[in-house]
């Protein structure tokens, strides 16, 4: 089933299915290594839920929730 990054709960894991939005936010996640197959985890959700602490690749950084809902896992 298809959702949106912003939808996982905390520790949650997922596959990034496809990532959504205009050519300069699909370059920048491109560069941050978000790309179609890669596993995902959230590792922290702010309290207002406006941003996530994602890893990735073994990295961790913060997503905004605009951005997380433009990125499609499964």
């Amino acid at each position: 089933m298809e959702k949106k990054l912003s939808d996982l709960k905390k520790n949650e894991i997922a596959i990034i299915k496809k990532v959504e939005g205009d050519s300069h936010l699909k370059r920048r996640l491109f560069e941050l290594g978000m790309l179609v197959g890669e596993e995902v985890q959230i590792l922290s959700i702010s309290p207002l839920k406006n941003s996530f602490i994602i890893s990735l690749k073994g990295y961790c950084f913060a997503v905004r929730r605009d951005v997380a809902k433009k990125i499609l896992v499964v």
